[in-house]
C-alpha cells in the first residue's frame, strides 16, 4: 500500500532506484560484493530514496537521472548504518533474516558498511554539487555522533528525553533531512523552500523513530522483522521507557532500574518491562510525541503548491504517525 499510494508520483523513478540497488556492485574483493548484494537485496521500505524523489517533485522539478542516482546514495548510506548498527548491537536478525553480522561476522561486515559509504562518496563527488555533498557529509557525521551518544547512555535509566531526542535526531532524522534537502537542491528552488524541506525531513525522521520505539514494545516479530523488545535486550533505553521511568514512583520502577543497570535483561525480563511500559502509558505517550513531530513536518509543506507530490508527502506524514510496521 505504501509504495502504491504514497509513492505513486515517483513510482517510475523509484522502480529504477530499486533496480540499481539490486544490481551487484562491482568490487575487486568478491566477498564485499556478496555481502552488499545480500544486504541490499533483503528488502526495505526505501523511505529515504522516496523522500528525495518526492522532495524534488514537490518543487515542480522532474529530477531525472540525477535524482535517481542520488536517491540510490541515500539508500546506500542508510544500509551502511544498518550494517554497522548490527555489529555494535550484536544483532542476529535484520528484516526477518540473518544479519550480515550473523552470517559473515563483524570484520567482513564493518568493511562492507565502509564500502557502501565510500561508494556513496564516489557518486556524490561525480555529481559535483558541493552543497549536496555537504548535506550527506553532515548527515554522516551526525549519524556517527548519534551512535556514540547512544553508547554513552547504554543501560542508563537516568537518560532524559532531551538526551534521547538528540540521539534519534542524529541517528535517524539527519539522513531523512539530508534526502529532503537534496531533493530541493536538485530542483534549484529558493533558500526558504530548501530550508522548509530540510526541516520537514528532520521532523519526519524524529517522528518515524519515535513510532519505531513504540512498536518495539507493542508490535510482533512478524511485523518488525526482528525480535520485539530488541532495544531492551541491547541495553537501549528508548522514549516509551523513559516516559514511564520519569513519572513512576512505585517499587516496580526501582526493580526495572536495577535490571537495566545490572544488564540483567533477558527474554523474561523483556516481557516484564514491556507490560510495565504499556500499562504505564509509555507507548501511547510515544505515539503522541511522534504525532507532534510529524505535525511540525506537515507545517513545512505550506510554501509548496497543492500537487500530487505534496499530497503524497502529506500522506506519508499520516502513514508514519499510524504505521504498524
Amino acid at each position: 500500500m505504501l509504495r502504491e499510494l504514497v509513492f505513486a508520483p515517483v513510482a517510475k523513478e523509484l522502480a529504477e532506484v530499486e533496480r540499481r540497488i539490486q544490481a551487484r556492485i562491482s568490487s575487486r574483493a568478491d566477498l564485499i560484493s556478496e555481502v552488499t548484494t545480500y544486504v541490499l537485496g533483503s528488502g526495505g521500505k526505501r523511505v529515504r530514496p522516496a523522500l528525495l524523489l518526492l522532495s524534488t517533485r514537490v518543487c515542480e522539478c522532474e529530477g531525472g537521472e540525477r535524482a535517481v542516482d542520488l536517491a540510490v546514495v541515500a539508500e546506500f548510506m542508510h544500509v551502511a548504518t544498518l550494517i554497522h548498527d548490527d555489529i555494535i548491537d550484536n544483532a542476529q536478525k535484520r528484516r526477518g533474516q540473518p544479519s550480515a553480522h550473523a552470517r559473515w561476522g563483524p570484520h567482513v561486515s564493518v568493511l562492507a558498511g565502509d564500502f557502501l559509504y565510500s561508494h556513496s562518496i564516489l557518486r556524490l563527488v561525480s555529481d559535483g554539487d558541493f552543497r549536496i555533498l555537504k548535506a550527506f557529509a553532515d548527515a554522516t557525521v551526525a549519524m556517527t555522533e548519534g551512535e556514540i551518544l547512544e553508547l554513552k547512555w547504554h543501560r542508563n535509566p537516568d537518560i532524559l528525553y532531551e538526551d534521547y531526542l538528540m540521539v534519534i535526531t542524529c541517528k535517524t532524522a539527519a539522513l531523512f533531512s539530508a534526502a529532503c534537502r537534496t531533493g530541493a537542491l536538485i530542483a534549484g528552488v529558493d533558500e526558504t523552500r530548501v530550508e522548509a524541506l530540510t526541516e520537514f525531513g528532520l521532523n519526519l525522521g524524529i517522528g518515524f523513530q519515535l513510532v519505531d520505539d513504540a512498536l518495539d514494545f507493542a508490535a510482533s516479530e512478524e511485523v518488525l522483522g526482528k525480535p520485539v523488545g530488541n532495544d531492551l535486550l541491547e541495553g537501549k533505553v528508548t522514549y516509551p521507557l523513559i516516559h514511564v521511568l520519569h513519572r513512576d514512583r512505585s517499587p516496580k520502577r526501582d526493580e526495572i532500574r536495577r535490571l537495566l543497570c545490572d544488564g540483567q535483561v533477558g527474554e523474561a525480563e523483556v516481557e516484564t518491562i514491556r507490560r510495565y511500559v504499556t500499562e504505564g502509558g509509555g507507548v501511547d505517550a510515544t505515539v503522541e510525541e511522534a504525532r507532534r513531530h510529524v505535525g511540525k513536518a506537515r507545517e513545512q509543506l505550506v510554501p509548496f503548491a497543492d500537487t500530487a507530490a505534496r499530497r503524497s508527502l502529506e500522506m506519508l506524514v499520516d502513514f508514519i504517525a499510524e504505521r504498524k510496521w
